[in-house]
């Protein structure tokens, strides 16, 4: 895995929103919803949400009416954005082996293959939308998801 899980909950709920959410893009969708659906603990998917608010990707409202929802289309949500806002910039900085001096004058042993594969991912993540992973996201495989959850 590339990103951390609590970025990988921050995916897959959002596709789940997405997808609860419907084409009109106005329905609020619960928590309880989203973690039920998923198969998640409700404690951490409330805390992916509110750092997805947090990171202007979702709006909240609170109340027995509220939830969650989309604040931009999934078109417009990039999965660079999500990795972003919840495990920060250090993937696309840090050394893969964890050293705290890496850089070009610096290099560690994997340092030269590590550069162009972590850009690599950049590009990908910057290019690759909610709405293109939504096209895969069927209650199948949320089914898959909440039946191959294992608390770390």
């Amino acid at each position: 895995m590339v990103y951390s899980r609590t970025c990988q909950y921050a995916v897959w709920a959002l596709l789940e929103l997405a997808r609860e959410q419907g084409s009109d893009g106005k329905g609020w969708v619960k928590a309880e919803q989203i973690a039920q659906n998923l198969g998640l603990p409700f404690p951490m998917t409330a805390k992916v949400l509110q750092m997805l608010v947090h990171a202007h990707i979702l709006d909240s409202v609170r109340g027995p009416t509220g939830g969650f929802r989309l604040r931009l289309p999934p078109e417009k949500i990039r999965l660079l954005d999500v990795v972003l806002a919840i495990d920060g910039p250090e993937l696309f900085e840090r050394c893969a082996l964890g050293l705290p001096t890496c850089d070009e004058e610096n290099p560690c042993p994997i340092h030269n293959c590590w550069v162009p594969i972590r850009d690599q991912l950049r590009e990908l993540f910057s290019k690759t939308t909610i709405a293109e992973l939504l096209k895969a996201w069927s209650p199948q495989v949320v089914k898959r998801v909440a039946e191959s959850f294992r608390p770390v």
